[in-house]
């Protein structure tokens, strides 16, 4: 009856554990919903001039007029497009207004410089760097693994604005241009279905081990 007792506490706390997961997923999902009509509605906001932003919002759609700099190409390591693995390409971009953004054109199966140099008008989407993970390499020129703004202003030598912009078109037809707006997808509900259903589950457990235990005892 000792052991019956703790598998019974131990089925409970576990419970609970599962219930809460499956809230958690029910929360969550309800987040992404208004992510995703956030990012619907940047998807059909028509772009501004970013010399007249100021500070823009995430994923607000902008475009700018300039021209590309020369020799200004970065390139980020370990990126994976459909299924292959090579680099982002990304380059500073001077704006009429004489400010400095850099530009996310595309990926590259392999490390490609050649923006045009003329003067033109660029569609895309205003992006905020993600911070590295505990496991992302360290930047070390001219290897980069993810955009950190202020190093690659001292860097470049250019006081670079505080967002990037992923363009919407390459300029290039070696590098093939990336979604500008992510749409994640949203599972949060079949997730929470499945922490429910396990709960349920080892709640089944516990009465058919009760109702053993009881039969025992009266024979």
């Amino acid at each position: 009856m000792k052991y019956s007792r703790s598998f019974a506490i131990f089925c409970l706390v576990l419970i609970l554990g599962l219930l809460s997961l499956g809230t958690w997923q029910l929360y969550r999902k309800e987040e992404k919903e208004i992510l995703l009509k956030a990012l619907a509605k940047a998807y059909e906001t028509p772009p501004q001039d970013a010399d007249e932003v100021k500070t823009p919002s995430l994923f607000q759609p902008l475009f700018i007029k300039g021209r590309f700099l020369p020799n200004k190409t970065i390139f980020l390591s370990a990126k994976t497009h459909q299924g292959k693995s090579g680099v982002y390409v990304l380059d500073v971009f001077q704006t009429q207004g004489k400010k400095f953004l850099l530009v996310q054109r595309g990926w590259a199966q392999t490390p490609t410089a050649s923006p045009p140099l003329q003067t033109l008008t660029l569609e895309g989407i205003a992006r905020l760097p993600s911070p590295p993970t505990y496991f992302q390499p360290k930047n070390t020129s001219p290897t980069y693994f993810w955009i950190d703004l202020k190093a690659l202003s001292d860097e470049l030598n250019l006081s670079l604005l505080p967002y990037y912009i992923v363009s919407k078109t390459s300029y290039d037809p070696h590098v093939l241009p990336t979604d500008p707006i992510p749409f994640p997808s949203n599972n949060h509900l079949q997730y929470a279905i499945t922490w429910y259903i396990l709960a349920f589950f080892l709640l089944c457990v516990l009465f058919y081990r009760k109702k053993y235990f009881l039969q025992k005892e009266h024979t």
